[in-house]
């Protein structure tokens, strides 16, 4: 009977072993698919806003009510 036991485990241990190879390399993918989106939307982000302009049209007004 505990030979049964055993066997059953061994056999379950060994199905969520082979359920499992390449599991790792996936999260990786999705890891690296989801920070390249990031980077892509940054760059895009970053090229349609002019900072430099409207920091120096704050600066502007700043300066002009001042005087």
């Amino acid at each position: 009977m505990t030979r049964m036991f055993v066997a059953t485990k061994i056999r379950l241990q060994k199905a969520l072993e082979q359920r499992e190879l390449g599991q790792g390399t996936l999260e990786y993918l999705g890891i690296v698919i989801v920070a390249a989106i990031l980077v892509v939307a940054l760059v895009g982000a970053f090229n349609s806003f002019d900072l430099g302009t409207k920091i120096s049209t704050k600066l502007d007004e700043i300066g002009n009510a001042g005087g």
